[in-house]
């Protein structure tokens, strides 16, 4: 590489890292995907029934909790449906329900879900196996729907939150069943059985079936946002709605997209700020779905009807900052606040003449867990975003998950992992090094053509490279260990970034190696918190850097020293988890390069004639 290529170089690496950036503010802006959604505003959020809700103490119920569950859990609540969204209203002849809501309780040992009587909807998920909060006597994470119900029918008369259903327990079978009775005579059943980890088995049955013109039922899933507390890394999208169409050529990400729609939509109306709300169905060609799910960082949704759907429309809101409620000139930026959607089915699915219309389905409400989404049909474990290098991302996960068996702790895993991932791509990386010093020897010999054929390029150019080969240099083998190893690092970026086997995992200073370290928040400017990791990193690639053997031009290496600061604003925001592999790594390579340069001895060379 000669002197003048080095700037494209550097250039064309930092776009690769900003290219997330690019693609999502920029790009994404001008060059919109095709989309033919219908007309916003088409998924209604039920509401609760309109009488007075009763309080825990007066409300009927047979759910019995666990003392430790009494405490307040950290909550992810639905706010209060927008009056701006219409909630479907009761039929004439099926009135809203007067009597005392019930709820009832699905449990095992890792997980419960709270039904209501209402709509036989689900109304909370406790997933007790994940803690709320860091601190270790936290409350089991939970997500409450009471204001916006998950598993509702919209659509379906006399299926509503605002219709009471009866109900039976079946605790032993791990199993509900709720009936309800409509004034126009229609019976409504549905059977809800919990497995051993998070899956819902759900059956609904209508007797008669719906008529052929009816409306396109919907069924509703809950609302999701990331948990308090979070850091995201800018560009880092969380929160989504994933689908699978049969025939597709993969899982469809549209969490990405999601910014895109609020930034045309204010162009289209020639507004002053983008709306706070949006709501629209996907995917664009109406093709139908084998699942749908929405999701946030670490948990997720699943909806697997047996027959498939036709759609799913979704409501996404943006996050309003107190500024911009306080000063109409203000222009905010787009962040993702929240999630909900409602998968759309065929009006009816019985066939002609019959008595009964069945519609089963799975319902997955857990973690974003590979052995537990890997169980599931039809690829849902592909909500793990593994996209760029799934089979490495895979066995890089698997292999960290395994070390953490060995021994308990995720930061020592995570160093074990790195020393092997070291240990395999050491004869490389030996290779690399050999090189490199072989072209640091040779640059007295290489500095003498150039002088002797400075007038002459070509010959100078003919006769290095014949230096070279003599030699038996190769001009890019310093550059191939690392170049072998990116495919790694990009799977382990998607590993670390998003694997909830890190949350809450300590490691000696760092409470949370799934986050930013946040010592002293607010010490430094901008608002930033204190991260030490990146500092030692950033320490380790300067020391790194001035034991490599240096070749080349001196202009070239002088450039090359504010790599450790680009890296530094690269990583300083990211996972701990990432920033502890690449410091160990850097850490691995140093202590090699001390052993080349104190055992390995250099070679004499012959001048060129």
């Amino acid at each position: 590489m000669n002197r003048k290529d080095l700037p494209i170089v550097v250039a064309l690496a930092a776009l690769l890292l900003a290219w997330p950036h690019i693609d999502r503010w920029i790009v994404r802006t001008f060059y919109p995907e095709r989309l033919n959604p219908p007309a916003l505003e088409t998924f209604e959020k039920p509401l609760d029934s309109p009488e007075k809700k009763l309080s825990p103490d007066e409300t009927a119920t047979t759910e019995q909790r666990p003392p430790a569950l009494q405490a307040p859990a950290e909550t992810v609540k639905t706010p209060a449906t927008p009056a701006a969204v219409a909630a479907p209203s009761a039929s004439a002849d099926d009135p809203p329900a007067t009597v005392p809501e019930r709820r009832f309780t699905l449990r095992n040992d890792r997980a419960e879900y709270v039904f209501s009587s209402r709509g036989a909807a689900l109304v909370e998920a406790r997933l007790l196996e994940y803690r709320g909060a860091p601190r270790r006597d936290s409350p089991p994470v939970r997500f409450e729907f009471t204001e916006a119900p998950a598993l509702v029918w919209q659509g379906v008369p006399g299926a509503g939150v605002e219709h009471d259903f009866a109900v039976a327990e079946e605790p032993q079978a791990r199993r509900l069943r709720f009936e309800r009775r409509t004034a126009s005579g229609r019976t409504l059943v549905r059977t809800v059985e919990l497995d051993d980890g998070f899956l819902l088995r759900i059956r609904d049955e209508w007797s008669p079936p719906l008529p052929e013109d009816a409306e396109s039922p919907r069924l509703t899933l809950g609302e999701m946002r990331n948990l308090p507390g979070e850091t995201l890394a800018r560009g880092w999208v969380t929160l989504g709605v994933d689908t699978l169409s049969p025939g597709s050529e993969g899982v469809r990400f549209w969490g990405r997209d999601f910014a895109g729609f609020f930034t045309r939509d204010q162009k289209a109306a020639g507004a002053a700020r983008p709306r706070e709300e949006i709501s629209r169905a996907l995917p664009d060609s109406g093709a139908p779905l084998h699942w749908a799910a929405v999701k946030n960082k670490y948990f997720a949704q699943i909806l697997r009807p047996e027959r498939g759907a036709d759609a799913i429309e979704t409501r996404i809101r943006r996050a309003v900052t107190p500024e911009e409620r306080s000063n109409p000139a203000y222009r905010p930026r787009v962040e993702i606040e929240s999630v909900a959607a409602a998968v759309r089915f065929p009006a009816r699915t019985a066939e002609a003449g019959a008595a009964t219309e069945r519609r089963e389905m799975e319902f997955y409400f857990g973690p974003k867990k590979f052995s537990e989404l890997q169980r599931l049909a039809h690829r849902q474990a592909d909500i793990m975003e593994f996209r760029r290098l799934p089979a490495i991302a895979k066995l890089l996960l698997r292999t960290l998950v395994f070390l953490y068996g060995l021994i308990p702790n995720y930061g020592i895993a995570i160093i074990l992992l790195t020393i092997l991932i070291r240990l395999v791509f050491w004869p490389i990386t030996r290779k690399g090094a050999q090189s490199m010093r072989r072209m640091q020897e040779i640059q007295p010999l290489v500095q003498e053509i150039r002088t002797r054929y400075k007038d002459n390029p070509q010959r100078q150019q003919k006769e290095i490279m014949a230096l070279y080969k003599e030699h038996k240099v190769n001009p890019i083998g310093g550059c191939l260990p690392m170049l072998i190893q990116i495919p790694v690092f990009i799977a382990l970026f998607d590993v670390l970034g998003g694997a909830i086997e890190l949350r809450f995992a300590p490691f000696l200073w760092i409470r949370d190696l799934s986050e930013p370290e946040n010592l002293f928040p607010g010490l430094l400017p901008f608002g930033l918190s204190l991260n030490l990791l990146p500092l030692i990193m950033t320490a380790t690639q300067i020391w790194q850097q001035k034991l490599t053997p240096q070749a080349g031009d001196p202009s070239q290496q002088k450039m090359m020293t504010f790599m450790p600061i680009i890296m530094l604003v690269f990583f300083y925001n990211f996972a701990s988890g990432l920033v502890l592999y690449w410091t160990t790594s850097q850490v691995l390579m140093i202590i090699s390069q001390l052993y080349q340069r104190h055992f390995v001895k250099p070679k004499a060379l012959a001048k060129p004639a």
